[in-house]
Parts: structure tokens; sequence; C-alpha cells
């Protein structure tokens, strides 16, 4: 025999369950700056502000790739400048919509910035470390590479792939590492010295050396990074990479 629930505990059922689902919640923006301790009008209107709160957040995103490009020294250090010169333009702002477009302003000069390609004509190419790289399925090493230096140099690690495997990355992008120890190092043991670094592809700088298209991966420099009068080993793994065709990684000296 079958049984039929009443009318109303059906309902009351049903509206028990659709309770016991979990919500649906939308993240709310934050900006990049404590709000409990915002004190200027400017501040507070984006604390209030979705939509500005949104836009620091944005403009945070994009300064931070401008920071882990492999610029030099000066070139980061103008890039700091410029973004406190921003900084205190906005905060002469007297309205919101002000703010608005301030924001506006600084994200597409900062997104044009990244873009930049850096381009080599006819220069000296010579390489201390070169490999040609078959192919990448995802991951690839690249061991082997030896430096010594006594003064100060600062070294691009270039990957120069094949135009048929050109392909734009949206955000992130793939990945970069490069590690370096005393060819002595024993496993167990602590190092003498050592260097780690990363980086993804939005934070590579394009670079075209005699009119041939490339990445420059990572820059690190030997009397900082690393020591000087020191035999020193490093190793490049490319992650996330989709590469069919032979690309040429360099590790190459920058004029003093």
């Amino acid at each position: 025999m079958t049984h039929r629930l009443p009318a109303l505990v059906c309902t009351l059922l049903f509206t028990l369950a659709a309770q016991a689902q979990p919500e649906q919640t939308h993240a709310v923006p934050t900006p990049a700056f404590d709000c409990q301790r915002a004190s200027k009008a400017v501040e507070q209107w984006i604390c209030t502000t979705p939509e500005l709160a949104l836009a620091d957040q944005r403009l945070g995103q994009v300064y931070l790739t401008a920071q882990s490009k492999p610029d030099d020294d000066a070139a980061l250090a103008a890039l700091r400048r410029a973004q406190l010169r921003w900084l205190r333009e906005r905060n002469r702002c007297e309205t919101p919509d002000c703010v608005a477009a301030s924001y506006a302003r600084r994200t597409a000069a900062l997104e044009a910035a990244n873009q930049r390609m850096l381009r080599v004509q006819g220069q000296p190419f010579e390489p201390v470390f070169s490999r040609t790289v078959p192919n990448v399925d995802d991951t690839r090493v690249i061991s082997g590479i030896a430096l010594r230096r006594a003064q100060a140099t600062a070294y691009q690690v270039e990957l120069y792939t094949d135009p048929q495997d050109a392909r734009r990355w949206a955000h992130g992008g793939p990945g970069a590492r490069i590690a370096c120890w005393p060819p002595d190092r024993q496993e167990g043991y602590a190092s003498r010295f050592q260097y780690a670094a990363r980086s993804w592809g939005d934070a590579f700088r394009r670079i075209e050396r005699d009119g041939r298209p490339g990445y420059v991966l990572l820059r690190f420099v030997v009397g900082r990074d690393l020591p000087l009068h020191e035999e020193i080993r490093c190793t490049v793994a490319l992650t996330e990479w989709l590469l069919d065709h032979p690309s040429e990684l360099h590790v190459v000296p920058l004029p003093n």
C-alpha cells in the first residue's frame, strides 16, 4: 500500500532541505591596506566602495607583476618612485570619481609598461651557457650552468621559442625557477651559499634580440645574489610549458 505524506509535511521537508544547502557567497573585494587604520578621506572611500576596493586590488596585482619583471635596479627604483608619486596624486582627490579615474589611469599605464618589449639590436651576443631544448611537455630541467666572476655581473636567462609555439596566456602563465649552489654541495649538509628564485609568464619581460622574439625569464647578479670568486652551479626549470618545437635557452651576462 502506498503512503502519501500530507502536503504540509512535504512543504516543511522541502523548506528544511533548501535551508540545508550552502549559500552562495560572493567575495567582497578588500584593498591592499588595512581599512581599520584608514585616516584619509580617500582611503575611507576606497574601503566603503566595492568598485574602488576592486580597483585597488587590481592595481596591486598589476604593480606586483611590474615589481617582478627581470629589469635592472635603476628601472625598479624608477617604478617605485612613480608609484609613490601616483599615490600622492591620488590622495589629493576630492571626490570618489576622481579616485576611480586615478586608478584607471595608473593601472593602464602599468599594464602598458608590463607589455613593453626589450629590443636589443647589433650588440655582441656572448652567452656563458646555451642549450637547445627539444620540446617541453609541462616541465623541463636544464642543469650544468657553470658560473664564476671576480666582479659583480648581472645575468639574464633568456628563452627563444619557435614561432609555431607562440601562445598567449591571459593571467599567470608558465613558470621558471633557478637554483644555484657550490659544486661541492653535499645533500644533508648546510651549503656555503645557495640562491633560488622563480618567475611566471606575466612577469617575464618580452625581448627581441636582432629581430628574434623571446622572453627574459629571470635576472640575477653574481656579487649580490651569489658570491664572487666562487665556482657556481645552477639549474633552470621550465614548468607548465607546452612547446612542441625546439627552443633555445641562454644565460647572458649584461654589460656593466
